[in-house]
């Protein structure tokens, strides 16, 4: 799966702007109600609206041999998350580094260096947007829509996806592929690193997958476009 466009609710375009554009560098456009960022070959899209009831959580890939230098780059720029005293983490199940932080909105960030994908020639530090968080109410249902719609299959390191979608989790699942995952949460599960539970947020995304299709998943609402994998 590759994420190609996620449209998220904000309550502050301006410091949208400013955050995404002077603390990540990244390319932005749009007028008065809509500000578009450009990742990689992910668009993020930030509609004016009222304030989400809670945070959004969206992860960037970075290329795995840079994440010390990602690190050291984005301390200067903004407060890390912390967790136990720590503010880097390394999950041996996803064989990766991460770290966490927030932008303008209040949303749950993510740098992620995933030690399975390796891009010795990458010039940038953001590669694209790897994941989109989903709240829903009921995780496993949730994971049979997507899957029978979009034929996405839960994601697990070193773990066959097909093996995988035998026992679908009831609170977390990742579904995708390593370049492209949705985590599908239990509605009220804290985003890590924080005690800040997911909620059901307004979101639109566009996403090569399996097969084409569309999702629509209360009570967001969320919608899940599907174009066909060339």
């Amino acid at each position: 799966m590759n994420l190609l466009e996620a449209e998220l609710g904000s309550a502050d375009l301006g410091g949208q702007r400013r955050f995404y554009v002077g603390v990540l560098g990244l390319p932005v456009s749009g007028g008065a109600d809509r500000l578009e960022v450009q990742v990689g070959l992910t668009r993020l899209v930030f509609r004016k609206g009222e304030r989400p009831p809670g945070p959004y959580h969206l992860a960037f890939d970075v290329p795995e041999h840079r994440f010390r230098e990602a690190t050291a780059w984005l301390r200067e720029r903004a407060a890390l998350l912390e967790d136990a005293g720590q503010d880097t983490f390394f999950s041996a199940d996803w064989n990766a580094h991460m770290l966490y932080f927030r932008d303008a909105d209040g949303n749950i960030l993510e740098l992620i260096a995933r030690h399975t994908l390796l891009r010795p020639g990458h010039a940038g530090l953001l590669v694209n947007v790897s994941e989109v968080g989903v709240a829903a109410a009921d995780v496993p249902g949730t994971l049979q829509t997507l899957h029978h719609t979009l034929g996405t299959e839960i994601y697990r390191p070193g773990i066959s996806p097909g093996g995988a979608h035998h026992t679908p989790p009831q609170t977390f699942a990742p579904t995708g592929t390593h370049s492209g995952l949705l985590i599908v949460v239990q509605r009220g599960r804290p985003w890590f690193p924080t005690a800040q539970a997911a909620v059901p947020l307004p979101l639109k995304i566009v996403a090569q997958t399996a097969r084409a299709g569309e999702v629509h998943l209360p009570p967001g609402p969320v919608q899940i476009t599907g174009l066909r994998c060339p």
